[in-house]
């Protein structure tokens, strides 16, 4: 074997290695970040809803509570997700990344479903001339300061997701969102309620409503791509697409044919068969197939796992 592609070898597996691991501690600072401040704002949200009256902030603490669950979730996955390949995990362990992705989702549907049943049950009480409580002015300022919090994390979450190009952690950013639009309910129907009179306390449940069902389109959304994953869909048509066109586009790489591809966590796998001129050499063939490699790598991130079975390709005498 050529030393030099040996060592070649070995610089991959380091970079590789050291890639997840750095994606894995931002990974990780960013989520306990937003386990400190899930946890501050559980707590505030409880006392001041409890005491100054207001149910809409209690059922606001529960959804950060659920926050506070999916940044559990996020946490344990990763840990797993960036260990490298071993004798079980042929392929790494890419695939807890969309199984944390799922977890998450259901802290979603479990949010959204609990404020749909809690503004929906409040909107009957208040047509049957159940007024609530006026809440105490507290409960506005802590409103106020949790949405200030949360659209905080919503925007490093995300940032930090699309940089290192993990799904779990951009889901748990819109997560917190959802979280800022809740208060952002929460803040209307208190201040409806201090200032407006009886009759506007309708606003709480009825934003809280809305934001609801927003809330469980988007879990559906993501629940929907999570499940593909996990039963291994193959890519989008315009990645397939672009993925043929970067392979025939090398030298001497001739109707690239049979492609499979599939998401490993933030990785793409690509199978495919690849025609080379019949009188070429195994060396000349095994060029052509690795310049494809790397150009798929080049474009698609260094840890794409890629694999091309080459077939001769002899021109047909007219």
């Amino acid at each position: 074997m050529n030393p030099l592609a040996v060592d070649i070898g070995h610089k991959h597996i380091a970079k590789t290695m050291k890639n997840q691991l750095e994606r894995g501690q931002q990974a990780a600072h960013i989520t306990k970040v937003g386990i400190l401040w899930n946890v501050f704002l559980t707590a505030i949200k409880f006392a001041a809803g409890i005491l100054g009256h207001s149910s809409a902030l209690v059922a606001d603490a529960i959804h950060s509570l659920s926050d506070f669950v999916s940044d559990i979730a996020v946490l344990a996955g990763l840990r797993i997700a960036n260990k490298p390949k071993d004798d079980n995990h042929h392929y790494g362990h890419g695939k807890f990344e969309t199984l944390t992705t799922l977890a998450i989702t259901l802290t979603l549907f479990f949010a959204g479903g609990l404020m749909l049943f809690e503004s929906g049950l409040a909107i009957y009480k208040i047509s049957l001339g159940h007024f609530p409580a006026i809440p105490e002015l507290m409960t506005l300022w802590t409103a106020l300061l949790s949405i200030g919090i949360k659209e905080g994390l919503y925007r490093y979450t995300l940032r930090t997701g699309k940089r290192i190009n993990s799904q779990p952690l951009i889901t748990n950013a819109w997560h917190h969102r959802t979280d800022a639009l809740s208060s952002v309910a929460v803040t209307i129907g208190i201040a409806g309620s201090i200032f407006l009179g009886a009759k506007w306390r309708l606003l709480d449940p009825a934003a809280a409503f809305f934001i609801s069902i927003f809330i469980l389109n988007f879990a559906a959304g993501i629940f929907k791509t999570a499940i593909y994953e996990l039963t291994e869909a193959s890519l989008d048509k315009d990645i397939n697409d672009d993925i043929l066109q970067t392979a025939a586009s090398t030298p001497g790489a001739i109707n690239p044919h049979n492609m499979k591809t599939r998401k490993i966590g933030s990785n793409y796998a690509i199978e495919m068969h690849l025609s080379v001129d019949a009188g070429l050499s195994i060396v000349e063939a095994h060029d052509i197939a690795s310049e494809v490699e790397n150009k798929l790598k080049e474009r698609y991130g260094p840890d794409t796992f890629i694999s091309i079975h080459i077939e001769p390709y002899e021109k047909k005498e007219v």
